[in-house]
């Protein structure tokens, strides 16, 4: 995936997730709420995960975090 694409669907999963706690936050029903949060954490650990797969395709992991020398 090219980086305009990763930020993309970065972006999309991101609007996705602001929806989602949103929606919990003024939810009545505390079932519902703790649905919608459970939700709002695997839409927040697929794009953790998404976006270390993009970076570790471009980057070595020991250079992750890392600035260079130069």
């Amino acid at each position: 995936m090219s980086a305009p694409g990763c930020i993309k669907t970065s972006a999309k999963q991101c609007e996705f997730l602001t929806r989602l706690v949103e929606e919990a936050e003024y939810c009545a029903d505390p079932d519902r709420m703790a649905l919608l949060y459970g939700m709002a954490k695997d839409e927040t650990d697929n794009l953790s995960k998404s976006l270390r797969q993009y970076l570790n395709r471009k980057l070595p992991s020991y250079k992750i975090g890392q600035k260079d020398a130069a």
